[in-house]
């Protein structure tokens, strides 16, 4: 079983050390950030943020959300090492109820995934987001990215 806690500072080296290519790529392209500052932006930024351990110890990989002071939304994001796939099945059965745990705090949740991450893009389609729209050219490398969101729709009496 796979264990959730909050980030502490200590386990961004290790992360950002073992960061899957694919999701290296991305924040290189959206952002131009190292594995490391972009760890440490999203460990600062977040309203909350969450590392995840490997029951024999290795740290997988981080991820949380940012509410908007303005808005009823949360941009969400998740950052992965090699070592997740080893765990994917526990990975998966989780990752649901982290996400309805998010969408419980804010009624939108919305980011947007370089379109080359397919297993991101795989994941998220599987956890129930929507892909708005293609942005042809973004981040600092303008390439393409997909924007989604995830609508918990609430019902007034």
């Amino acid at each position: 079983m796979i264990t959730v806690r909050k980030t502490i500072v200590p386990d961004i080296p290790p992360i950002a050390n073992e960061m899957r290519p694919e999701d290296r790529e991305e924040v290189k392209a959206g952002s131009g950030d190292t594995p490391h500052k972009a760890l440490m932006k999203g460990y600062l930024q977040s309203t909350e943020c969450f590392t995840l351990v490997a029951p024999d110890g290795p740290l997988l990989g981080m991820f949380g959300y940012v509410k908007s002071k303005t808005e009823p939304c949360a941009a969400v994001w998740m950052l992965g090492t090699t070592k997740l796939f080893d765990y994917r099945w526990a990975f998966l059965r989780q990752s649901r109820h982290w996400v309805d745990y998010m969408q419980a705090q804010t009624p939108l949740l919305f980011n947007c995934v370089d379109q080359r991450n397919e297993v991101h893009i795989n994941w998220l389609r599987w956890l129930g987001f929507k892909f708005v729209r293609i942005i042809p050219e973004y981040g600092i490398q303008k390439l393409p990215f997909i924007e989604f969101v995830r609508i918990n729709h609430v019902r007034s009496s």
